[in-house]
């Protein structure tokens, strides 16, 4: 499974994609919690209220199920001036 990363995720892991997701997640929070636990430097940004996920171009709820989603992106809350 491919995850796309924006913004301080991306800077965080060094880059803008993992291809090695496992297909075995369900749903958005066990992706989050996986990718927690082995990317420990995102953690706090994956917890924030308002990182988002993204399937197919659509904002989802973590609790939605990542079968069937073609495009799977985490966004974290963007601020600026």
């Amino acid at each position: 499974m491919r995850v796309s990363f924006f913004g301080r995720l991306a800077d965080l892991l060094g880059c803008r994609s993992l291809d090695d997701v496992p297909d075995n997640l369900t749903n958005g929070a066990a992706l989050r919690d996986w990718l927690a636990h082995n990317h420990p430097q995102v953690d706090e940004v994956l917890n924030h209220p308002g990182t988002r996920l993204m399937l197919d171009n659509e904002i989802a709820d973590w609790s939605a199920p990542l079968s069937g989603a073609r495009d799977i992106a985490v966004i974290p809350i963007v601020s600026g001036g």
